[in-house]
């Protein structure tokens, strides 16, 4: 099977496995920190998003000759994982101080009484653009059509958020997903695999109708296999998976300055990941160096990353009042209560038991402890479209909510408000990376002039109502009246609630 040149090139110096968010070298040893107590042993894995310790560190052992040392008089181990598994059991060792996960899947880790409670989320790393994504056989058109087929996913990770964060855009919940050995056709039928990587194996060799995968295996899979696409990815899925760092509480108290030092070093590096495409070079380099891969790979991977700044991490933290923001508090208590629900974890512990953003708080108190440009990243405009200019194959997922109006009326009251909030406003914030075509809809009372012109106003107001409350481009928006057809083409006649309803279609353009 064709694999991509970076996964070839890592297969031949030490084997290859992944997690959630990328690659991990397999078969490198040496897992335990460092002997020097004034080391701060980190654990990652070889995905971009951890150029910035390459950055900060100019390679994988402890140094003087880096930024990390001269400038913030820090030295660092950065250590690989050769799976998962030991990543965790050296961080609960005490071998490794600090190490990655994803907020969105840390639920998964956070279950009451499990060994992993005395971790602390400290910050947010990184946002996957691109990094991730649903590849889909040419059966596939839009997400309505995965119930019924077989997706390749590993389970409880990054990559399972995506999936469900995507069946949700069509009213489809996590209790609609079948994991057992036969296929359910009112279903959407997850193989569980290990990897991303090997999810792109499995899909290239005909075994399941879609995966889910990370870059640049989806663009592998398109040259390779014949009417293949992506169908989504985190290019509009923009806030759903962020990498982190954690640390035990005891380690973060014993060490407060230490630490906080290394998240200041670390915001430089990511505003210079973002801004400074010599200073991504010169990571890549280090990196490719320390773990003898692809240097041009790397920084192609890069550009599918977006590393946060210290305005994005006080958004995260809720430090703001940002509307439009995902909050770390939103993004794992809802998986936290999905991957539950889904048998994944039990009793998962609240935000404020898992995070500690004091050290983000103090920087963002005082912001001259760090360097760089650290303004919050800049929200994405988009150029207005009309609805006549989108093509129907661009509609790939589609999302009813029930919006009550009075008669005749196009006035959102506090209860639909409510409604939008609560239905609909997640999904806009985390699907930031896609426009959202608003559809009016009615019942087959009324002339049909007056209901298409109703419809109109209604999915007008809730653009409004987005744009004025949360701060969303209206350009983002394609407002739409349908008036009664849909209730005229299903044979429905007089007041029916099931016609009265709003869609909201993200479009892939």
């Amino acid at each position: 099977m064709a694999l991509t040149k970076f996964a070839k090139a890592l297969i031949g110096v030490v084997g290859v496995g992944a997690v959630a968010g990328g690659l991990y070298l397999a078969g490198q040893k040496g897992l335990g920190g460092s002997s020097d107590k004034d080391v701060i042993t980190i654990g990652t894995n070889t995905y971009a998003g951890f150029l910035p310790f390459m950055y900060l560190n100019n390679g994988a052992d402890p140094n003087e000759d880096c930024i990390l040392y001269k400038e913030y008089g820090l030295k660092a181990k950065i250590i690989v994982q050769d799976d998962f598994a030991a990543g965790r059991s050296a961080f609960k060792s005490g071998d490794i101080n600090i190490i990655y996960c994803t907020a969105d899947a840390l639920g998964v880790e956070m279950s009451r009484g499990s060994d992993m409670t005395d971790a602390k989320f400290i910050n947010i790393s990184n946002w996957s653009r691109g990094a991730d994504a649903i590849v889909v056989n040419s059966k596939i058109r839009t997400v309505a059509d995965l119930k019924g087929k077989v997706i390749a996913c590993s389970e409880g990770t990054a990559s399972n958020t995506l999936l469900i964060n995507t069946l949700e855009t069509n009213n489809m919940d996590y209790d609609q997903i079948n994991t057992s050995a036969t296929t359910d056709p009112d279903k959407v039928n997850l193989k569980i695999v290990a990897s991303g990587l090997d999810a792109a194996q499995i899909f290239k060799a005909g075994q399941c109708d879609a995966a889910v995968v990370f870059s640049p295996d989806d663009q592998d899979i398109v040259n390779s296999v014949p009417g293949s696409k992506v169908l989504i990815s985190t290019k509009q899925a923009s806030s759903i998976i962020c990498d982190g760092l954690i640390a035990k509480q005891s380690y973060i108290e014993k060490n407060k300055e230490k630490v906080t030092k290394l998240i200041s070093a670390l915001l430089y590096a990511n505003s210079q990941m973002n801004t400074n495409p010599n200073a991504v070079k010169q990571a890549a380099k280090a990196f490719a160096k320390a773990y003898q891969v692809d240097e041009d790979f790397v920084i192609d991977g890069s550009k599918n990353i977006y590393y946060v700044t210290l305005e994005d991490e006080a958004n995260f933290f809720g430090l703001t009042t940002c509307t439009s923001c995902v909050k770390g508090e939103e993004l794992y208590n809802k998986m936290a209560g999905t991957y539950e629900g889904l048998g994944l974890c039990k009793s998962p512990l609240p935000w404020q038991k898992v995070a500690d953003g004091s050290i983000i708080e103090s920087l963002y108190d005082n912001p001259s402890q760090v360097k760089g440009d650290q303004k919050a990243e800049t929200v994405k405009e988009f150029t207005e479209v009309k609805a006549v200019e989108v093509k129907e194959e661009e509609k790939i997922s589609n999302k009813t909510v029930s919006v009550e109006y009075e008669v005749n009326s196009d006035i959102l009251n506090q209860s639909a408000r409510d409604v939008i909030t609560r239905e609909f406003v997640p999904i806009a914030k985390q699907f930031s990376g896609a426009r959202i075509m608003i559809e009016g809809n009615t019942d087959n009372t009324g002339s049909a002039a007056l209901n298409q012109e109703l419809s109109y106003r209604r999915a007008l107001s809730i653009k409004n109502f987005l744009v004025k409350e949360y701060k969303f481009d209206p350009n983002r928006f394609i407002v739409v009246g349908n008036g009664s057809q849909k209730a005229i083409a299903a044979g429905s006649t007089g007041s029916d609630a099931r016609y009265r309803m709003t869609e909201f279609k993200l479009v892939a353009k």
